[in-house]
């Protein structure tokens, strides 16, 4: 692993997952939580057209890696946040798959798709 490729400073997030009720007696909204931050590279895996709904959707798969640690399971119920330092864009990626590659316990690659990236 070259570690002078990671790069970008990421927060992973997991959901909590609370039962509590608003005064409506409906559920709220659960709420995400940084469970861990790295140093990682973030890179385009692959990109697709997709026809969904009577449109095209452009789909694109990132590829995030980073040192592995024994402080955190990475699942795909969780989400991973990057700000860009320069201009502020918040981008929002959902992790699909976890893989532990190359020499084991080494690096993590996350899958993931982006959900959003604004300011």
């Amino acid at each position: 692993m070259n570690i002078g490729k990671l790069n970008r400073r990421i927060q992973i997030q997991s959901q909590s997952t609370t039962s509590d009720l608003d005064p409506f007696s409906q559920p709220t909204p659960a709420s995400w939580q940084t469970i861990y931050s790295a140093w990682a590279s973030v890179d385009i895996q692959a990109s697709q057209l997709l026809y969904s709904t009577a449109e095209f959707v452009s789909q694109t798969t990132y590829r995030i890696t980073l040192r592995w640690t024994s402080s955190v399971i990475f699942s795909a119920q969780q989400r991973v946040i990057y700000i860009e330092p320069t201009t502020g864009v918040t981008h929002t990626y959902e992790i699909k798959a976890v893989v532990n590659d190359k020499a084991a316990n080494k690096q993590v690659t996350l899958l993931c798709y982006e959900i959003s990236g604004r300011e």
